[in-house]
């Protein structure tokens, strides 16, 4: 079986994949509510803030200007994930289709996989710091705090995995099976999936700190990433694993200045080389996918030039782009 194996079953109106993405978006906008509520709060009742404050929020993320503490700020941001994917958990449940499919075609998730991608991509961060710590250490201030840590350490291991996971279901799962069900081509897939994921970062502080290019060019590879191990492997175990681990590990261990994540992490970096970083980035891709490529027994790359089948009734099963017209469970 492959990753689109059941991608056809269910309703796939071509609309309803439309629905379902502002099911997604709205449950993301609706999660916004209580941090946009506290932050109006503060602006109403203080003299020293008023919207352009709110504003410049989205370039350096410091929540303490409202008198938010990290920890808060934190929990309140990935609360709009929790939201969004309560809101694609309905747009699938609303296509007749199984949640499950969008991670893997076999009838049970395989949470080693998960495992195996957390620990080998957290391996590859954590080395690659190292060099560069060794390099100048001097850029690397530890500031551990046991009150402000162990609550983002639980924060980080239990509610993070969520907005993860929901990038991933999202983007790799409900998108990605949605346009090789429509062009029947992995590589077109992994094109468009890999750009909406890199648009969907474009607000991120990192833009305004490091540049348009510099940083799209960054998020277009992580998601071309995440995709091609998603493809290779048919299934989204491994891709769930490497972004929990980037994410968690960038809330809890290391951070710096622009960067979307403003947590008490233990080390603080005071400069980025933003190529650097990409470099490092491509060096431990190429090393987690020649690990898993054998690991696994991957097919050739080839693999991704070969068309999408969705199984007998392949024409029957491609989407309905009729008014009000779907295909049946």
């Amino acid at each position: 079986m492959t990753f689109f194996s059941h991608s056809h079953k269910g309703n796939n109106a071509w609309h309803l994949y439309l629905i379902g993405v502002l099911f997604a978006l709205g449950g993301y906008f609706i999660g916004q509510l209580p941090l946009t509520a506290v932050l109006v709060y503060q602006v109403s009742t203080r003299t020293d803030l008023g919207p352009d404050d709110i504003n410049g929020l989205q370039e350096n993320m410091d929540f303490t200007r409202f008198g938010i503490d990290t920890n808060t700020g934190f929990f309140l941001m990935i609360l709009m994930f929790v939201f969004a994917m309560f809101g694609l958990y309905a747009a699938v449940k609303m296509q007749k289709k199984s949640f499950i499919t969008l991670i893997t075609p076999h009838a049970t998730i395989n949470y080693q996989k998960i495992l195996t991608g957390f620990l080998l991509w957290a391996v590859m961060i954590i080395l690659t710091e190292g060099v560069t710590w060794y390099m100048d250490p001097e850029q690397y201030t530890f500031r551990f705090s046991a009150m402000s840590f162990i609550p983002l350490l639980l924060i980080a291991v239990f509610l993070l995995p969520v907005q993860t996971s929901f990038e991933e279901l999202f983007f790799r799962g409900y998108l990605m099976q949605a346009c090789g069900l429509g062009t029947k081509n992995r590589l077109v897939a992994l094109g468009i999936t890999s750009l909406l994921f890199a648009l969907m970062h474009g607000m991120n502080p990192e833009i305004e700190k490091f540049g348009m290019g510099t940083m799209m060019f960054y998020y277009i590879s992580a998601g071309a990433f995440l995709g091609l191990i998603t493809l290779m492997d048919d299934s989204l175990e491994l891709a769930l694993g490497v972004h929990a681990a980037t994410n968690i590990l960038g809330a809890t261990l290391i951070t710096y200045e622009g960067s979307v994540l403003q947590t008490d992490t233990l080390f603080m970096v005071s400069e980025i080389k933003p190529w650097m970083m990409i470099a490092a980035f491509y060096i431990s891709a190429i090393i987690f996918y020649l690990y898993c490529s054998k690991k696994y027994q991957w097919k050739p790359l080839t693999y991704l030039l070969e068309p999408i089948k969705l199984g007998e009734n392949q024409a029957e099963d491609s989407f309905d782009f009729k008014q009000n017209e779907g295909i049946q469970p």
